[in-house]
C-alpha cells in the first residue's frame, strides 16, 4: 500500500499492514513499517483492501474463504483494523 493511504488510515485511528492467516484459529497483522506481527482481537473492526475498495469482514469469513487452489483468499492483502466503537 502506498504511504499516503497508510498515513490516512493511521490518522483515522487504524493500525494497518498485511493480513496473516497461518492456519491457526487467529488472524494476525504484519506491520507495514516495522514488520511487527500482532494478533487481531475478535472485537476489532477489520477492513481488507480488495481491488480499489475496502471490505469489512469478520474473523470467520477471513479464516474460511479460500481461493481456487485452497489457500486463504485474503492472506497478504492490505488490511486496517481498530477497536469497534459501540
Amino acid at each position: 500500500m502506498n504511504r499516503y493511504q497508510d498515513l490516512l488510515d493511521r490518522m483515522d485511528g487504524f493500525e494497518a499492514g498485511s493480513l496473516v492467516i497461518d492456519g491457526s484459529d487467529t488472524l494476525k497483522l504484519q506491520g507495514e513499517t516495522d514488520d511487527s506481527i500482532i494478533e487481531i482481537p475478535r472485537d476489532y473492526c477489520i477492513e481488507v483492501l480488495n481491488g480499489n475498495h475496502f471490505e469489512k469482514h469478520n474473523h470467520e469469513t477471513l479464516l474460511t474463504v479460500k481461493d481456487d487452489i485452497g489457500w486463504p483468499a485474503y492472506a497478504g492483502l492490505y488490511t486496517k483494523i481498530k477497536r469497534k466503537v459501540e
